[in-house]
């Protein structure tokens, strides 16, 4: 797994059609994202509207993925807030085989970090998996410290983080002192944790002009930090409106417009205004014609 835990890896929607997972859109995206050289796949976390899909579902859409981008390794989300649930769907999940498991804390209860520690670790042994830790302090409730971190990290089957909404100097605390692959999960902020060191990004964003997060990437293990940051900037904008409501709504707005799925999600999720789909669209015309110009040139 540590030799592919890097890049652009992409947390892919789950597009609905009346109310059911639309598999062949799913399929369709996937393969469109392989075709623009994301390293991965996480399936039915945050972006994934992973909380409100079924067990079915999850292991319905994780087959369809396996199916319609067979190169890319797929992970997949994990959160539950009880130690024994989180168990015992570690093995139904481990039972598919896929790449690994993104564990999220134990949301809403707030345990001690000794709590955080043992609840991944249970996941852990009851997975034997590859497992990357999703921080995201401000779902969870609780924020794993460094410490924690350091401890799972003696396990071998935790090998990485999904890091989001942290500081700059958390970021450059976690490449160079946990020994763990480090991820940024917050879009507004990869570009500078790739700077720092970061391995890779779970990006949402990526959904949208994949190839340019990907070239990104390259240039920045280029060297190539200016050309690097021509793209960050010019992607930044896009990035903004992509959260400026709740995710995944927006950024389904903007697929749906773009042929890939209807914009449906699940409640409590609500769609985006017509007000912010009307800007990414906008938003999306001038990067369209950004890239076209650069191909020209």
């Amino acid at each position: 797994m540590h030799q592919v835990l890097e890049g652009i890896w992409v947390p892919i929607v789950t597009p609905f059609q009346r109310g059911e997972v639309d598999r062949a859109a799913l399929a369709r995206l996937a393969s469109h994202l392989q075709a623009h050289g994301v390293a991965g796949l996480v399936a039915g976390a945050t972006t994934g509207e992973g909380a409100l899909l079924t067990p079915a579902e999850q292991e319905g859409v994780f087959a369809t993925l396996r199916e319609a981008a067979p190169k890319l390794p797929v992970v997949l989300g994990l959160s539950q807030a009880a130690t024994s649930a989180a168990v015992e769907r570690a093995r139904a999940l481990a039972a598919l085989r896929p790449d690994g498991l993104l564990v999220t804390p134990p949301p809403y209860v707030r345990p001690s970090q000794d709590g955080v520690r043992r609840h991944i670790e249970a996941v852990a042994q009851a997975a034997d998996l590859p497992i990357l830790v999703y921080n995201i302090p401000y779902r969870a409730g609780v924020n794993v410290e460094l410490e924690t971190l350091r401890a799972l990290a003696r396990d071998p089957r935790v090998v990485g983080i999904k890091e989001c909404g942290g500081s700059m100097e958390r970021m450059l605390r976690l490449v160079h002192e946990t020994g763990l692959r480090v991820f940024s999960g917050d879009d507004g902020q990869n570009f500078a944790a790739l700077c720092l060191g970061a391995h890779g990004t779970i990006a949402a964003a990526a959904h949208i002009l994949p190839q340019w997060h990907v070239h990104m990437f390259e240039l920045l293990r280029a060297g190539e930090l200016a050309s690097a940051r021509r793209i960050a900037v010019a992607l930044q904008p896009m990035v903004a409106e992509l959260f400026a409501e709740p995710n995944p709504a927006p950024l389904k707005a903007l697929l749906a417009h773009l042929g890939y799925c209807e914009p449906e999600l699940r409640l409590p999720f609500v769609p985006a205004s017509a007000e912010l789909a009307a800007r990414l669209i906008g938003g999306w015309e001038a990067l369209r014609s950004m890239d076209a110009q650069a191909r020209l040139a």
